[in-house]
């Protein structure tokens, strides 16, 4: 056996095959993502006069998707109207084919997820004969998020309408589909100490991202559902469980696609660090030296 089954190729691989006179190869491909954006008032150029958004999933959407795992399967801009999402989503053939253009595996559409006259998503995906896999999420931001099934087996990912909440819904479910069927792993769920201690919202699971002072996960500012800077200087996200957290407490976070991995909790047996021995309390500071330890809520520090 010249190259293991499941290891990545490398050029090395490929010249090695090639010694052996292999002019194809097998390989698990990974999956090939279109991006259908919607909206009418959405501008890609210059500041948005009233009435006009500017675009933000453009410049970012194929990126994440790549880092995802996902091959950019190029974009289309459409309108507000049911029938422009009919035929974005029917993926018609071109007049002229592209020899070169691969088949879309997975459609990420943005806005149209809710429940009003003007939201066509579901409408359209019944049309065409899909299914739902997941009608919305108990999660905050990105909770409209849609999974879909079409019948010659694309899958589509309805993203809502809001950066932040779109960001968080492809965090949460295209993630995973993108890792599923591009045979990868998903990188681990890891437990870090909460920074603040965050009231309980019964029912609904929070999505926070959050960014790291002394250790502690402090959640970040500027992060509404369609704000896009608190995310962007962010560490990861803490997903904070509907009975709230506590100062101190560990909850779960996962990384961004774009930033370094969520530090690993301390093993149980690791020996702290030594530091210099404490000098005995004065009389004068005896008072604030009574006070017992404990984690300090550095979130205040944050801009």
């Amino acid at each position: 056996m010249l190259v293991k089954a499941g290891v990545t190729l490398n050029p090395v691989h490929l010249a090695v095959a090639a010694l052996a006179g292999r002019d194809d190869l097998l390989v698990q491909g990974k999956p090939v993502v279109k991006l259908l954006l919607t909206g009418s008032e959405v501008v890609s150029h210059g500041l948005p006069v009233p009435g006009q958004v500017r675009d933000t999933f453009g410049p970012q959407l194929l990126a994440v998707v790549e880092m995802l795992g996902g091959i950019n399967g190029g974009q289309e801009r459409i309108g507000d109207s049911y029938a422009e999402w009919l035929d974005g989503l029917a993926d018609l053939p071109p007049e002229v084919p592209d020899p070169s253009a691969l088949p879309a595996d997975v459609v990420v559409t943005t806005g149209g997820t809710g429940v009003s006259d003007t939201d066509h998503l579901r409408r359209a995906v019944a049309e065409l004969g899909g299914r739902l896999v997941i009608d919305g999420i108990a999660m905050r931001p990105g909770h409209p998020a849609v999974l879909a099934e079409l019948p010659d087996g694309r899958f589509v990912l309805g993203l809502p309408g809001n950066p932040l909440a779109a960001m968080m819904a492809l965090s949460t479910v295209g993630e995973p589909l993108l890792a599923a069927l591009g045979h990868g792993t998903m990188p681990p769920v890891q437990e870090v100490p909460c920074g603040t201690t965050i009231e309980p919202e019964p029912g609904r699971t929070r999505l926070m991202p959050f960014r790291l002072l002394y250790g502690m996960a402090s959640p970040a500012k500027h992060t509404g559902p369609g704000m896009m800077r608190g995310l962007a200087s962010a560490h990861g996200v803490m997903v904070v469980p509907p009975h709230g957290v506590q100062l101190g407490e560990p909850v779960p976070a996962f990384a961004l696609p774009w930033g370094p991995p969520v530090p690993a909790p301390a093993q149980p047996g690791t020996k702290p660090k030594s530091r210099p021995a404490a000098k005995p309390a004065t009389r004068a500071a005896g008072k604030d030296a009574a006070k017992p330890a404990g984690p300090v809520d550095w979130s205040a520090l944050l801009g």
